[in-house]
């Protein structure tokens, strides 16, 4: 198990996905984009989800988001909303196909899918969030 290895399996993963294709994945919240369309990821959250006597498992909520900038063609529009299907479908399926995340972690799953728009730089994206849930058992020791 390696926290380290699952960034870099989410990494390989979403790279992988080619519907549509990224121009970038990126570990942490961009403050700038300067293509899409692009996906990121960054941690959103780390809770106990159970304790032994000799150990705390864990579980860690990821922000997978991919932007889609918005045109003012109602046609490129009306794209954009094919390609955030595309990718809701396409991450979930790569994520899937890979609950350890390459035996780094013990399970993952993926939580309820949403869009939205957001604004970086005075520039309007459409984006797709997937939460992703990663568990790692007895990732941390407790010492007697």
């Amino acid at each position: 198990m390696s926290r380290s290895g699952a960034l870099d399996r989410i990494d390989t993963l979403l790279s992988g996905v080619t519907d549509p294709t990224f121009t970038a994945v990126l570990r942490g919240e961009p403050l700038s984009v300067s293509g899409t369309p692009l996906c990121a990821f960054w941690i959103t959250n780390r809770v106990s989800t159970q304790a032994t006597l000799n150990d705390m498992s864990t579980m860690t909520t990821f922000m997978i988001r991919s932007y889609f900038r918005m045109q003012v063609s109602s046609s490129v529009r009306e794209n954009i909303e094919l390609d955030l299907w595309d990718a809701a479908v396409n991450i979930d399926t790569a994520l899937r196909g890979d609950a350890t995340l390459d035996n780094n972690v013990n399970d993952s799953s993926v939580g309820a899918i949403a869009t939205g728009y957001t604004d970086i730089g005075g520039v309007a994206y459409r984006t797709l969030d997937v939460p992703f849930n990663v568990e790692i058992l007895g990732e941390v020791p407790i010492a007697p």
